[in-house]
């Protein structure tokens, strides 16, 4: 064998190993970063709550009129959410995310200023006085009942990374959407008096029902923002501003509920970096 010969195939077996490595090298770019996290999210929630139906509800109004009665006493609630889940990188600019969390929604309906046998709540208070004020006291009486929807919440998101001139590299934005699938838990009323204000000695009361026969499941949208610190190789603080809706009534046609949430996320992000292993 020539040396020249010995040379080609040389050349050859080398140019054959950079292949079969740079191949290789490719298919490993192509796992995708896995990435755990959990947050703890404070959720400010409502609810759009409406209805057509004229059937008649207390024995003296229709579901329309009583709704139209109300409207003006519903206002949002506050809770915590927490949640834990994986977030799968797909390509350099987009990752998908997927999570479970323990969701509360619903709203708050505000009794003000309630006198002397005014109408409460069905289940507040017993006997004779169950649902109304039978106190006649001076004493400010106020409730506020807080209608709520336990859920067994996952969401389904996708995040696009926006490149911004200037930024930390340690510092990624991206743009977050998808929908929340949920399972309902529970449905209830937790009622809470004002202070030195007590029914059959209770200053809370916690009802089964909400009125509204929740649907068993449901869905969301949502959008927001997924920013996220690099603090080492694999920690990263996360915060994920949410904006949730449930375009279809969570409730029967009767009384439609539609929730609406901000949640504002707040936890970390370990990353588990398939390239090193």
């Amino acid at each position: 064998m020539t040396p020249m010969n010995w040379n080609l195939k040389k050349s050859n077996v080398l140019l054959l190993i950079i292949f079969v490595y740079s191949n290789c090298f490719a298919q490993k770019n192509t796992i995708s970063k896995l990435n755990f996290y959990a947050t703890i999210g404070t959720v400010f929630n409502g609810s759009i709550n409406s209805t057509t139906s004229n059937k008649i509800v207390k024995g003296t109004q229709t579901f329309s009129a009583y709704q139209d009665s109300i409207a003006d006493k519903e206002t949002w609630r506050l809770n915590f959410s927490p949640q834990i889940g994986i977030i799968y990188q797909l390509n350099k600019n987009i990752n998908l995310q997927c999570g479970l969390a323990y969701l509360v929604l619903g709203h708050q309906r505000k009794l003000n200023d309630l006198k002397y046998l005014d109408a409460t709540f069905p289940g507040i208070g017993s006997g004779l006085g169950n649902g109304l004020i039978i106190d006649n006291t001076n004493v400010e009486r106020n409730i506020n009942l807080n209608y709520r929807y336990h859920y067994l919440h996952v969401p389904v998101l996708l995040n696009y990374n926006l490149e911004f001139k200037g930024l930390s590299p340690n510092i990624k934005v991206s743009l977050s959407g998808g929908v929340g699938f949920n399972v309902l838990l529970k449905h209830d009323i937790n009622a809470v008096l004002s202070k030195g204000f007590k029914i059959d000695e209770k200053s809370s009361f916690s009802l089964d029902s909400t009125g509204y026969t929740a649907n068993v499941l449901t869905t969301n949208v949502m959008l927001g923002t997924l920013v996220d610190y690099n603090y080492s190789k694999n920690i990263k603080f996360v915060f994920q501003p949410m904006l949730g809706f449930f375009p279809f009534s969570v409730s029967n046609k009767d009384l439609e509920a539609r929730p609406w949430f901000v949640n504002l996320n707040l936890g970390l992000i370990y990353t588990l970096d398939l390239l090193n292993k």
